[in-house]
């Protein structure tokens, strides 16, 4: 069925309406979703819509358990979702992606096609990204666009770049743009407003536009005086 079939033909989709005991709130849950235990789903999420070019029940889209899915939040069928999942309202997820445990994505926030995130992964509000892999324990500030296509609307674009890739522990600032194929080094700090031209090694503090390093995570002070250093508090980041 087409997608312009799938619009027209609205009213055949009421079949999927479901209620959530816990909240009472309406959803849509299509065809061969598997839905872990536990989940807690709001008003007019979309669940397993079937992508372009794709049959209703085609594509297997998995959720894990305990997922919190809030107002107006689509997921396309066709992908992978760990457990403890949490998205905000208008939340936009296309198919192809690969998301692991304990991961949020903010309030209208949009994952293009064929993203793979580890655990531990905030995405905040507004973000969008396409084709980007984030490993574990990333922090992506409002707002950050990771781009894919060097030359849009190149028809090669796939075999190009590709998107941006963000080691364990990066933090990346608000409106951040990652342009394609850059690779953001482990345990790293982005400056809000950035944009990522060239890769940026493990540890650093970058900022600017085009985005250049300044100093090193680990050279960097806690104003307040909380700490010896900032982040000594995340296990695990200044490894």
């Amino acid at each position: 069925m087409s997608e312009t079939n799938i619009t027209e033909n609205a009213a055949g989709h009421e079949k999927f309406r479901k209620v959530d005991p816990n909240t009472g709130c309406i959803y849509y849950l299509y065809p061969n979703v598997k839905l872990g235990k536990s989940p807690t789903i709001f008003q007019n999420a979309i669940i397993g819509f079937p992508p372009r070019g794709k049959e209703i029940g085609e594509l297997e889209l998995v959720i894990g358990d305990n997922a919190v899915l809030r107002p107006f939040t689509t997921i396309y069928a066709g992908n992978q979702i760990g457990d403890d999942f949490q998205t905000g309202h208008c939340v936009m997820m296309r198919e192809g992606n690969q998301i692991g445990n304990n991961v949020i994505l903010g309030t209208n926030a949009v994952l293009e096609c064929n993203n793979k995130f580890g655990d531990n992964i905030t995405f905040h509000t507004l973000s969008c990204a396409g084709n980007a892999t984030l490993e574990t324990n990333c922090f992506i500030g409002p707002h950050v666009i990771m781009l894919d296509d060097p030359h849009p609307i190149c028809p090669k674009y796939k075999e190009c770049k590709g998107g941006a890739v963000v080691k364990s522990y990066a933090r990346i600032g608000g409106n951040v743009t990652l342009l394609p194929g850059v690779i953001v080094g482990r345990d790293t700090l982005i400056g809000g407003g950035s944009t990522v031209t060239r890769d940026i090694p493990d540890h650093a503090v970058a900022a600017g536009n085009p985005a250049k390093v300044l100093t090193t995570v680990q050279e960097q002070k806690c104003y307040p005086g909380f700490y010896d250093v900032p982040y000594e508090w995340l296990d695990g980041a200044n490894l």
